[in-house]
């Protein structure tokens, strides 16, 4: 069995890393990381050990692929298109080559062809089958990697050690966050890392916290979720509203909670990852949620996907052509380089989360549509603004905002949970089937799993939740609980402690290895 970062397995092994990195002299500190991060990546991996050949095979190549592209070298273009083309295609063909030889299947049924190949069937059952573990994590960090080592960002990790270390630490593979080699180098292997009782507690506090989420809160939504979207033809209305709201909630207490336990492990011992969640459900565009949602991806695809695309001279040429034939102002009016820049960026956002087209239109196609209308549409809303006097500085409009934003989001979240892109549209036909707000008051919620005291066990968590991500707003909570006497500093300890042994849900098929985000 995988180690899951809420078994005891993993905090006895973060226990044992932590006490010998501390003793270790700086020089070996880095060394004593790696060696525990190849045997966390084993355990990942413990079922398919052609998938962990793979991931050393990967990441050697990206190494030795770097110290050829030295400045002075003349053929460091070719080299870096080499690797970057071997990192693709080694992420494309074990993450979805099956989703690729269904799009094949398909065209084939269109034309009246039989497409279908057993020797092509064998070769992607047994890419499925010895995938390496979270490739989609570490190919977009080593992607990250030699792109800054090729543009001159940085300086290329001679040892491959260092190179393995950076590509591997173990908080980073579970679900990321995705990191730069610019923000790891020094901590990994330039500072002399000391033992500190103060960063140890804000590190168990943030743990604590993420696994609150995921035990207590997560886990709860999930029985409700998985109830209605199992049963959608029978639970019509407003029944598949709520499980589109609480599917989003779920998610995000899951993959955020997730992000606490990797953050604060990693905290503890003295290396600050980036952050990946900064309240997104008080932004008041969907623009604004995704800047606060799954933040390194985006920024990854910025640096690397969109500006690159935009810099390209297909698109140099493409703004010239619409500057010359539209004029000055266009960008300001229908900047349609941009979007279509933005298209690209968006539908690999879809296509990353898994290979299957509710993943590209749920949170691909269908963010880039709402995003692109609501730019164009914004001389139309600031219009209506004005017509009807409505006072946009007020705290209801802001909230209006925020609840049309989260809306927005669920709706294409919605396809995220569906099994097929079908299944997701038929379950909104079903949700428009009938107006049935009697379900509210029927107590017909209290036989899907969940009895009244669940209820209020969740009632009572999400309430903490929102008053947590309120005061978060202003300052950094752990730095108000800091700020406390030790009395009270212990009491709130204790009582997540609690929380999280006495109500934290495991249900009957519960698997701790399963983090949504952690399939990935």
């Amino acid at each position: 069995m995988n180690m899951s970062l809420i078994s005891l397995e993993f905090f006895i092994f973060l226990f044992l890393i932590c006490v010998v990195y501390f003793l270790l002299p700086a020089r070996f500190q880095w060394v004593w990381l790696l060696i525990g991060s190849i045997f966390f990546y084993y355990r990942l991996s413990y079922y398919s050990v052609f998938g962990y050949v793979s991931f050393l095979v990967i990441i050697l190549v990206n190494w030795a692929g770097s110290l050829f592209m030295g400045e002075e070298s003349p053929k460091r273009g070719v080299v870096y298109k080499s690797v970057l083309i071997f990192d693709v295609l080694s992420l494309v063909l074990f993450k979805y080559s099956e989703f690729l030889y269904k799009i094949i299947l398909s065209i084939g049924n269109l034309f009246k062809a039989d497409l279908s190949n057993e020797a092509l069937n064998g070769f992607v059952m047994f890419m499925q089958e010895n995938c390496p573990e979270k490739i989609s994590y570490f190919a977009l960090i080593i992607i990250a990697y030699i792109t800054d080592v090729y543009w001159g960002k940085s300086k290329a990790l001679r040892n491959p050690g260092k190179t393995m270390l950076f590509a591997s630490y173990f908080p980073l593979m579970t679900s990321g966050p995705i990191v730069t080699i610019e923000q790891m180098e020094n901590q990994l292997f330039g500072e002399k890392h000391r033992f500190s009782y103060d960063r140890c507690v804000r590190g168990l506090e943030r743990v604590l916290w993420g696994l609150f989420k995921k035990m207590v809160l997560s886990e709860r939504l999930a029985v409700i979720v998985s109830w209605i979207y199992d049963h959608y033809e029978a639970y019509t209305g407003l029944y598949v509203f709520v499980a589109a709201a609480m599917f989003a909630m779920q998610l995000y207490c899951d993959f955020s909670g997730l992000m606490d336990i990797v953050l604060g492990s990693s905290e503890i011992l003295g290396i600050n990852l980036p952050e990946n969640f900064d309240t997104p459900f008080y932004s008041t565009n969907l623009s604004e949620f995704w800047r606060r949602w799954h933040i390194t991806l985006g920024a990854f695809l910025r640096d690397y996907v969109l500006y690159p695309v935009q810099r390209s001279r297909g698109f140099k040429k493409m703004r010239k052509y619409f500057k010359e034939h539209l004029g000055k102002g266009y960008e300001k009016k229908c900047n349609i380089p941009l979007y279509l820049s933005l298209l690209i960026s968006w539908f690999l956002i879809g296509l990353w989360h898994g290979g299957g087209w509710n993943y590209i239109f749920g949170v691909g196609l269908y963010m880039w549509a709402v995003i692109v209308t609501g730019e164009l549409l914004t001389p139309v809303f600031s219009r209506i603004v004005k017509v009807l006097r409505i006072n946009t500085e007020c705290a209801s409009y802001t909230l209006f905002l925020r609840l049309r934003t989260f809306i927005l989001f669920m709706f294409g979240l919605s396809f995220f949970r569906a099994k097929t892109l079908e299944d997701g549209f038929l379950m909104w036909r079903y949700a428009f089937f009938r107006f049935n707000p009697w379900i509210f008051f029927d107590e017909s919620f209290f036989n899907m799993g969940l009895d009244r005291r669940e209820w209020g066990i969740l009632a009572f968590g999400m309430i903490l939740l929102f008053v947590v991500s309120y005061i978060s707003q202003k300052r950094d909570v752990r730095d108000f609980i800091k700020e406390q006497n030790i009395v009270a500093r212990y009491l709130i300890f204790a009582f997540l402690f609690v929380m999280i042994i006495v109500y934290g849900y495991y249900g009957a098929d519960f698997n701790a290895a399963d983090f949504i985000y952690g399939k990935f």
